[in-house]
């Protein structure tokens, strides 16, 4: 799906075939249209076998095949109830079982309809989130010798084939660490966001089950949800994670920026549901199939799926990690240095937030992003016009203040403030692109690490210097 899978091992058709025939005994029914196979230089995709035209379904599932939170929560409930309290005691820690008894037990009226003995940890389930859940089935099965997953398993990615994720170079020490210092600002917060949310997320698992005790191998049943999930909207969702699912085949598509495909969940016959992936245009015989994953920046696709692209359309500069420096510099002028900055620090942060404005600034190629136009302009008005108003306060402040909440309300172009937040960006971008080129003139030997490491990192500061230099000319 990556460009890191090109690392397949050489069994990729014996394991396909196995994973079709499987997949057909549950109902799933694949298009005679689309092959997959290795496509040199992106690893393995998926391609027209012949003429197809636009509105042809070429994977149908029935929702009940799928791997979503709904059908693995309903397989370990399904095991319980065969197996009996032994079974319980297998899958579920002791501690966890008797704070379900504490805490839970109003809960269970909406599980009435379940009259076993595994209707009684469904909460338990229901306690974590879609994620949660389905890192932790494949990370069980993943142990089973005998799981009825297994031609899907065997199909996923290596953990070595995800070396090209950040969150990976960041949890294991693999020699890759170093590299996350190469990562731009914007890039390394999304890898850190990642990493807190991994350990959030063993803990939760952790708490409830037995044996999850290989973080390598959570980490790869984490990834493997993460990377290769589908969201598709259903009636019934409790939550928009429970529009998470795994779609064996699917998952083959690699990304475009571009619209290919769409997913659709329609009703057959007796009602049942149907999980579809439907042609939005036509191709021709050998044409590879995309898939987009959502309109994703380059830093995005690198911190959730290990690639980026050479062009992408949704490409932008992040500059939040600069122009909150400057936000936060804003009152160092005062003598009392320490007790002024941390009011000054305060007071322009506070006012950004309490107006929604605190953080995300970024620029595409050709725009500034309106977030971006407000910071920039509470960033050069003084410190006292971000507080509340005293009631001696000298009008040129109030008016100052007046002229910033119509800017950020809309009832005012900001024309005021568009010279200094020039000047102020400006100096921004040309700081970007003077630490772009830093990054780009480093030898391999300076940013070691495989190719595709070095080469999605530099892509970034390509892009990078790339957006920065469009906006200097256009505003110099």
């Amino acid at each position: 799906m990556t460009s890191s899978d090109r690392h397949q091992h050489p069994s990729l058709s014996d394991r396909l075939a196995r994973l079709v025939s499987d997949l057909q005994s549950r109902g799933v029914l694949i298009s005679d249209g689309i092959q997959v196979q290795e496509i040199p230089g992106r690893g393995i995709g998926v391609v027209a076998r012949r003429v197809i035209p636009a509105g042809e379904r070429i994977v149908q599932f029935p929702v009940n095949a799928l791997l979503s939170p709904r059908t693995v929560k309903t397989a370990i409930l399904q095991e319980i109830s065969d197996g009996g309290p032994d079974a319980a005691s297998s899958i579920f820690k002791s501690t966890a079982r008797k704070n379900r008894d504490v805490n839970v037990r109003k809960r269970l009226k909406r599980h009435t309809s379940v009259t076993s003995q595994a209707g009684k940890y469904a909460d338990l389930l229901d306690s974590l989130s879609s994620h949660q859940v389905l890192a932790y089935y494949l990370y069980r099965e993943k142990l089973r010798r005998n799981s009825n997953w297994n031609s899907f398993l065997d199909m996923l990615p290596t953990l070595e084939m995800l070396d090209v994720v950040p969150l990976v170079w960041d949890l294991l020490d693999r020699g890759r660490k170093r590299l996350l210092d190469y990562l731009p600002a914007s890039t390394y917060d999304h890898a850190a966001r990642m990493s807190n949310q991994f350990w959030d997320d063993l803990k939760a698992v952790q708490d409830i089950f037995i044996n999850v005790e290989d973080i390598e191998l959570f980490v790869w049943a984490w990834l493997c949800v993460n990377s290769r999930c589908l969201y598709y909207e259903m009636a019934e969702a409790r939550t928009s994670g429970d529009c998470m699912t795994l779609a064996p085949v699917v998952d083959f598509l690699n990304h475009s920026d571009q619209e290919h495909c769409s997913v659709q969940v329609y009703d057959a016959a007796q009602a049942m549901k149907f999980f579809g992936l439907v042609t939005t245009r036509s191709y021709d015989t050998g044409e590879e199939i995309y898939l987009s994953y959502g309109a994703h920046t380059n830093s995005f696709l690198l911190c959730e799926y290990g690639f980026t692209l050479a062009t992408n359309k949704n490409s932008e500069l992040d500059i939040t990690a600069e122009l909150l420096t400057i936000l936060k510099r804003g009152g160092r002028r005062s003598c009392d240095r320490d007790n002024e900055t941390a009011k000054v620090e305060s007071s322009k942060l506070k006012f950004l937030e309490a107006h929604g404005y605190l953080g995300d600034y970024t620029l595409s190629p050709d725009t500034i992003s309106y977030r971006t136009e407000v910071a920039l302009a509470v960033a050069q008005v003084r410190e006292e016009v971000c507080r509340e108003p005293a009631s001696d306060e000298p009008q040129v402040r109030t008016l100052e203040r007046s002229q910033l909440k119509a800017f950020i309300s809309g009832m005012s172009n900001g024309s005021k403030f568009k010279a200094k937040s020039t000047v102020m960006l400006n100096a921004i971008l040309e700081d970007v692109v003077k630490n772009s080129d830093i990054v780009l003139s480093m030898s391999n030997d300076d940013v070691k690490g495989e190719a595709d490491n070095r080469d999605n990192i530099r892509r970034l500061y390509v892009e990078r210097k790339h957006i920065a230099r469009a906006h200097l000319r256009l505003h110099r």
